[in-house]
């Protein structure tokens, strides 16, 4: 009789415990904010819990951004993620304007402070070739982008539209208001852009298709290959892809060119810029090729379109197997176990991948 008691007290114990566990992490969990603020990413597990990792993902723009990361700083850990331009780095931007108050015991100085960045991120998520020109040698570092977390299930090839031009070049303006030399225009590089069109258009005759250069001068002999746009909302702009045969992607100052992983989702080829500070890393055999500049684009060109004519690419299939919530957040989730593991809401071990923001919702791979 006292062994089964015994016993029964064990398993209540054992119960007890378990449920005290979970009502713990749930509190945790529920003590954790929304940073609302464009400067942070949240991580979710598959399942749909935070994780108490916060990305920083630009610079911080005001004093109200700087106080919300210090008002959290014990509820979250922060890691960066090189999703803006230069950022650790100041943006090059000439639209760009960062004086940021960062007054702490730390700094006095309103002057652009990649130290600080350095300091308060514990490792990095980078989109770079050479690592070592951007970031600390000292900290965890991982090449991983947000544009590699595209939803693939949702941006996806529809055959049943026409396939009305040859390219697609995306470079909206910033708004309504906004000249064609804005912020939004250096980030694309619409000067390179502008200098390769009429390569594009009068020497291959090619149709293209110019996301939100609406009034915007083209060169000189083109108008009659170009179509442009006005600003898009984001469900037209990515039903553009299907009526196009490939990407135009010129930019430079693009840490993350979500637009290039849209196309690829939607079996897109590509011809992007050698020099891009993150997507290069998309450009292989099974996707498009590279380019430098407006003298060697008519050798990347014709190799593109002869591949296309043998449909050598397989762009989407590439992604599929590579990229998405799921591959990308299985790389996260090991990157974070390898060097967080003990500073981490979640047991590592019970989850099968890491994603931002709420791609997690009704994902299925």
């Amino acid at each position: 009789m006292i062994q089964y008691i015994v016993t029964g007290l064990i398993i209540l114990l054992i119960i007890y415990f378990y449920l005290k566990t979970i009502k713990d992490t749930e509190s945790f969990e529920n003590s954790l904010p929304t940073l609302d603020s464009s400067c942070f990413v949240h991580l979710f597990d598959n399942n749909g819990s935070k994780l108490n990792i916060v990305l920083v993902s630009k610079p911080f723009g005001s004093d109200k951004d700087y106080k919300l990361y210090l008002n959290n700083i014990n509820k979250y850990k922060y890691l960066g993620i090189t999703s803006y331009m230069e950022f650790p780095h100041k943006p090059t931007n000439p639209q760009d304007n960062y004086k940021i108050d960062t007054t702490s015991a730390e700094t006095s100085s309103n002057a652009y402070n990649l130290e600080m960045y350095f300091k308060i991120c514990e490792g990095w998520l980078h989109c770079f070739k050479d690592p070592i020109m951007y970031l600390p040698s000292d900290k965890p570092q991982l090449l991983l982008s947000e544009s590699d977390f595209i939803d693939y299930n949702r941006i996806k090839p529809d055959n049943k539209v026409v396939k009305e031009f040859d390219f697609l070049y995306s470079c909206p303006k910033v708004n309504k208001d906004s000249t064609c030399n804005d912020w939004v225009s250096f980030n694309k590089n619409w000067e390179l852009a502008y200098k390769c069109l009429p390569i594009l258009c009068k020497k291959f005759k090619l149709k293209g298709l110019l996301i939100g250069r609406d009034e915007c001068t083209l060169p000189e002999g083109c108008e009659e290959y170009i179509t442009t746009t006005g600003w898009l909302d984001y469900n037209t702009n990515i039903k553009q892809y299907n009526r196009c045969k490939f990407i135009f992607v010129p930019n430079v100052i693009d840490a993350s060119p979500r637009v290039l992983t849209e196309a690829l989702s939607s079996n897109l080829p590509c011809l992007v810029n050698n020099n891009i500070l993150g997507g290069w890393k998309y450009v292989n055999k099974n996707t498009g090729e590279l380019f430098n500049d407006e003298n060697d684009i008519t050798k990347s060109l014709t190799l593109l379109l002869d591949n296309m004519k043998n449909n050598t690419y397989q762009p989407r299939e590439y992604i599929i197997n590579n990229y998405g919530p799921v591959n990308s957040g299985k790389k996260l989730k090991q990157f974070l176990a390898d060097n967080f593991k003990d500073k981490i809401n979640i047991n590592m071990n019970d989850i099968e991948y890491v994603t931002i923001r709420h791609q997690f919702k009704d994902y299925k791979n």
